[in-house]
C-alpha cells in the first residue's frame, strides 16, 4: 500500500483545521473533493479515519496515531515557499522564532522590543511550545532561530549554549522561608511543592539535588510549564525552584526569590540553521537576545538582595 502526496495533504488539512470545509478552503479545493478524497482513502488503508456525526468529524485513535508520523514528515507546499522566498531574498521581513512559553511571557518581549527599535519593518512569529512538542516542531518546520532548555542535534542546523545563571527558589510572600537568604536543600523536608512535569530536565537535575540530601518534598501540584508553575506559587500553593527568566518575572507579581545553597545553571541553547539560510535580521536579533540575556543576570542579582 502506498499513499500518494494528495491524500496525506487532505488528511493532514482535515487534522490541522478540524472541518472538511475548512481543509478544503485551505487547500483551495471544494468540500466535495475532500470528502471523496478522505473516503477513498480509508477504503485504500482499510480502516475509519474519523467518526461521522451529522457535518462533524471527530478523529478516531488509529487517526491521531497515524497523524503522529503525518506531522513529524509533512512539510505544506505554504512553508515550502517560504523558505523558497527567505532564499531569494535573504533579507525577508519575517523572523519565525520557536521558544518554550516561559521565553515567550518572561524574556522574548524585552528582546522583540529592543529589536523592533531598529528593525520596524520585520514581521516576528513566535511559535511557543512545550520541550516535547517543540522539539518535534524544530524537527519539522522551519524556524530561522530556536530557544529550548535541551540540547538536541538537527540536520543542517547549529546550537550554542548561552549561559543565563541559575535555578532560584521561588516563595509566597510572608512564607517563612522567605527570612532566609540562602535556602539549602533540607529546608524543603515536608513543605509543600510545585513541581516539572517528569519529563522536564530540570526536574531531574533538582531531583538529584534532593535525593544527594536525602530530602522529601510534599508534591502539591505538578505542571508542564514554568509560568503555570509561579502561578500556582504566588497564589500560595507552594514553594519551588525555576528558571531566573519566568523567577524574575513573577517577582513583579509578589512572589519572593531566594539563591538554592546548591547550584544548579541555567542555560538556553540557540538553536539557528545552516548560514546558507541566516539572515540580517535573524543575526541581529541574536545580537540583541545577548544584550538582554547579559542584562537579565544584572537584575537577577538585584532582586535576589530584597
Amino acid at each position: 500500500m502506498r499513499l500518494n502526496q494528495r491524500q496525506i495533504e487532505i488528511f493532514n488539512a482535515i487534522m490541522v483545521y478540524k472541518s472538511v470545509t475548512a481543509a478544503a478552503a485551505s487547500l483551495r479545493t471544494s468540500q466535495p473533493t475532500v470528502s471523496r478524497e478522505l473516503r477513498d482513502l480509508e477504503k485504500q488503508i482499510g480502516f475509519d479515519l474519523f467518526n461521522r456525526f451529522g457535518k462533524r468529524l471527530t478523529p478516531t485513535s488509529q487517526a491521531q496515531l497515524l497523524h503522529t508520523v503525518v506531522a513529524r514528515s509533512f512539510v505544506g507546499m505554504e512553508e515550502i515557499s517560504r523558505v523558497a522566498t527567505a532564499i531569494k531574498g535573504r533579507n525577508a521581513a519575517h523572523l519565525r522564532i520557536a521558544c518554550l512559553p516561559a521565553y515567550a511571557e518572561a524574556f522574548l518581549p524585552d528582546v522583540a522590543q529592543r529589536f523592533l527599535k531598529t528593525r520596524p519593518q520585520v514581521h516576528l512569529l513566535v511559535h511557543s511550545l512545550g520541550e516535547v512538542a517543540l522539539r518535534h516542531d524544530m524537527t519539522t518546520q522551519l524556524f530561522d532561530i530556536g530557544l529550548t532548555e535541551g540540547s538536541y542535534d538537527y540536520d543542517d542546523a547549529t546550537t550554542e549554549k548561552i549561559d543565563v545563571g541559575e535555578l532560584l527558589c521561588v516563595l509566597p510572600a510572608g512564607h517563612r522561608l522567605a527570612a532566609v537568604p540562602i535556602i539549602e536543600p533540607k529546608d524543603f523536608e515536608g513543605v509543600a511543592f510545585v513541581y516539572y512535569s517528569e519529563e522536564d530536565p530540570y526536574r531531574r537535575k533538582l531531583d538529584e539535588v534532593f535525593d544527594t540530601a536525602g530530602v522529601t518534598r510534599h508534591y502539591t501540584v505538578e505542571t508542564t510549564t514554568a509560568t503555570g508553575l509561579c502561578s500556582m506559587v504566588a497564589a500560595g500553593v507552594g514553594v519551588s525552584v525555576v528558571n531566573p527568566f519566568t523567577a524574575a518575572h513573577y517577582a513583579k507579581r509578589g512572589i519572593v526569590l531566594r539563591k538554592l545553597s546548591v547550584r544548579v545553571p541555567y542555560h538556553i541553547y540557540l538553536w539557528r540553521p545552516a548560514r546558507g539560510l541566516r539572515s540580517a535580521q535573524a543575526d541581529q536579533f541574536v545580537r540583541v537576545l545577548r544584550q538582554v540575556t547579559e542584562e537579565k543576570k544584572q537584575e537577577f542579582k538585584v532582586l535576589l538582595t530584597k
